[in-house]
């Protein structure tokens, strides 16, 4: 199975992928990890060397894509089964990133303070901005999938979703 997440940075891409891929057994790719240099969040991967790194990821039968980057995310979409768009509050999102900024650290990399209220700042702009990270840039990607894909916009749907959806994927990963 072949699934992509995408939303709003704190949306809960990350702990829903982690939850998927633990029920599926497949790997899971983050896309900030693809886009951003090993060391942080400040420095960009030059494009040669993400294009490799997505390549590269195509070689396995199974895979959880989550992220923000809505044109990284697109690449995937070909071979994917499933998308899923989380679209949550802003509220729920900003408390998130505040509780992941206490936490200093994120998937293994350093989160400076200035880091993390570079990209509060950037998130709380998700509904007015027009790129692919954005809601709008989400909402085109989630329209033009034309196999199943999954709007979820409130943490009971989360919830809903993974009663009913996480066994059926688990039996049709297998």
């Amino acid at each position: 199975m072949k699934i992509v997440i995408i939303g709003n940075s704190g949306s809960g891409k990350t702990w829903l992928a982690k939850h998927l891929a633990k029920t599926i057994q497949a790997p899971l790719i983050h896309l900030d990890e693809l886009f951003w240099d090993d060391n942080g969040f400040e420095k960009k991967r030059p494009h040669e060397e993400v294009s490799q790194l997505i390549e590269h990821s195509f070689e396995n039968h199974n895979w959880i894509v989550e992220g923000v980057f809505g044109s990284l995310a697109e690449r995937y979409l070909p071979q994917s089964d499933l998308l899923i768009w989380l679209d949550m509050d802003w509220e729920i999102c900003k408390q998130r990133l505040i509780q992941r900024g206490s936490e200093r650290h994120h998937m293994g990399r350093e989160q400076s303070e200035l880091g993390l209220n570079k990209l509060i700042n950037w998130a709380s702009t998700y509904h007015a901005r027009s790129d692919d990270c954005s809601f709008q840039g989400h909402q085109a990607i989630f329209s033009r999938f034309n196999r199943l894909s999954f709007h979820l916009q409130h943490e009971s749907d989360v919830v809903n979703f993974l009663a009913g959806r996480g066994q059926k994927l688990r039996v049709l990963h297998q």
